[in-house]
């Protein structure tokens, strides 16, 4: 089944973040292909104004320029939403080695930031990227789930961090949370 099948309120509101990268602009573009209302949060600082200038006049597109480090931000992007698609982090292991701290602030402390604005919203569902690299040095191959060896970088880290928190809201506070490796 594809993507194009999935079926949501008509009125549903989804808010993509890291929106402007390029698989968040692709997800933007899907979700208003679908016909649903799209908000897109970034900063720009990786992302691309140039990949969401197509959707501006799209008047089911919203876009907000924001840090997802910034809790008051997040609180307001997640008014009304019904969808979080949380694409909003820092890629690359070997620039993690570089910049520990700042891939701890975006990561982990960005993701957490939506992961309580959306619980505090009433968001039906979270969506984050998560990554293969959680898979660490396990040597089995093709990698599985429950086969995580031991993490080999800070990004890693991030991303078995935001798993974490995202099994615990479920738990917790019964955010509807899927990490996509």
């Amino acid at each position: 089944m594809g993507y194009q099948n999935l079926v949501f309120d008509k009125e549903s509101v989804f808010l993509v973040t890291g929106g402007a990268g390029f698989i968040g602009s692709n997800l933007c573009e899907a979700v208003l292909n679908m016909g649903y209302k799209v908000r897109c949060l970034d900063n720009l600082s990786t992302g691309k104004y140039e990949n969401i200038e197509p959707f501006t006049q799209n008047p089911r597109f919203t876009f907000i320029k924001g840090d997802i480090r910034d809790l008051d931000t997040c609180m307001e992007a997640t008014k009304g939403v019904d969808y979080v698609l949380n694409q909003a982090a820092w890629g690359s292991v070997p620039r993690s080695i570089e910049m520990p701290l700042l891939y701890e602030e975006i990561n982990i402390r960005g993701t957490l930031n939506m992961m309580e604005a959306s619980r505090q919203n009433g968001v039906k569902k979270f969506v984050y990227a998560s990554s293969s690299s959680v898979y660490g040095d396990h040597p089995v191959l093709p990698k599985k789930e429950g086969q995580e060896g031991k993490l080999l970088s800070p990004y890693a880290l991030t991303k078995h961090v935001d798993e974490e928190y995202g099994r615990l809201y479920k738990v917790l506070y019964g955010l509807d949370t899927y990490g996509m490796r």
